[in-house]
């Protein structure tokens, strides 16, 4: 998948930026549906350029939007719609999806590539916003002292701590702890950390000050934890009951990981029993507020509905990323046609 680097200036295609001529006004334009909208500089961009149509209702009207996919060539859409071969079977023109915010939740990547269909994440866009999202949580957890609920505004309390001099575990090192790590040094946190997927002696852990650890010792120091790890199907449930018994009594917890990486009932015992403090947890999965949820009702757990990677700045990068990789795609689509690809041949996802 490829990443986005850059702020894409405005007018300029990729064709253009690797000195290929341009030739989008003499190609038919294409039909682009967009279920979220993007700033409007690239917008007009991209009107200029293609059929756009946004139209983000269709998300409440599962029929309408089946109807309305038989002739897009390119979809926008947000995370939680889900992109399945139920869906694609009623876009038969479909060239690329893209999405803002990166992720893997709601998104069937073997669907796509098995249809041609190029996935467009703007996977670096939102890695800025979303440290310091966890950031503006850890800092709020400690001076609130873990106290999350309606006591916050009731008079001053038992005062609250300060971040310095603790010690933060990072849980998992997705690009937004490298960023969230640099954040912390300077504020005179130690930074632990622990990611499954990296082993203890890569270079990554020195290069951002971060002590690496067998995960219950990790828990076992920290006095809050940042979780962001990278969600594999490997790792479902991994932070279990036995995993959550080596946590520091009444330890800070913030996560912008999918909820599928926690054992909810295990979770829920442990902020009823006080072994983790606080939680603060960034998703919109429907699952946390289910009548069945066994999160409903636990103390000290505020949930937020996938609040990190948005920002001004995130959207305008993205945006951009988005409509010069949409464009992109769309030409190269338009030109396998015209020459008569096989359906065997493979299409990279980006």
């Amino acid at each position: 998948m490829v990443k986005c680097r850059e702020i894409y200036r405005p007018g300029a295609t990729c064709a253009q930026r690797h000195g290929r001529p341009d030739n989008t006004t003499k190609r038919e334009r294409l039909d682009i549906l967009l279920l979220e909208d993007l700033v409007p500089d690239a917008r007009q961009w991209l009107e200029a350029r293609h059929q756009v149509d946004y139209r983000p209702e269709l998300l409440e009207d599962e029929a309408l939007l089946r109807a309305r996919l038989y002739k897009v060539d390119a979809l926008v859409v947000p995370p939680r719609l889900k992109i399945n071969a139920q869906l694609l079977d009623y876009a038969p023109r479909l060239a690329a999806v893209g999405r803002i915010h990166d992720g893997t939740e709601n998104l069937d990547f073997e669907a796509c590539q098995k249809r041609h269909v190029r996935v467009i994440q703007a996977s670096s866009a939102t890695v800025r916003a979303s440290a310091e999202h966890q950031l503006c949580t850890l800092l709020q957890l400690f001076r609130s002292g873990g106290r999350l609920g309606p006591s916050l505004s009731c008079g001053r309390g038992t005062p609250g701590r300060e971040i310095n001099d603790s010690v933060i575990g990072l849980f998992g090192l997705a690009p937004p702890a490298h960023v969230l790590a640099t954040m912390l040094v300077p504020l005179g946190a130690r930074v632990v950390g622990y990611d499954p997927a990296v082993h203890r002696n890569a270079e990554l852990w020195r290069r951002l000050g971060v002590q690496p650890m067998a995960l219950p010792d990790m828990l076992e120091v920290a006095d809050a934890v940042s979780m962001q790890v990278i969600y594999a199907s490997r790792y479902r449930g991994l932070v279990s009951e036995r995993v959550l018994s080596a946590c520091k009594p009444g330890q800070l917890w913030t996560s912008i990981s999918r909820p599928s990486l926690f054992d909810l009932e295990a979770l829920a015992g442990a902020l009823r029993s006080g072994r983790i403090g606080a939680f603060m947890m960034d998703s919109d999965d429907e699952r946390l507020s289910a009548p069945d949820s066994p999160l409903r009702h636990v103390p000290n757990l505020h949930i937020t509905p996938r609040l990190a990677p948005y920002t001004q700045e995130s959207h305008l990068r993205g945006s951009w990323y988005l409509v010069d990789r949409i464009h992109e795609a769309l030409m190269l689509s338009e030109t396998r046609s015209q020459r008569g690809a096989l359906d065997s041949q493979p299409v990279p996802l980006a």
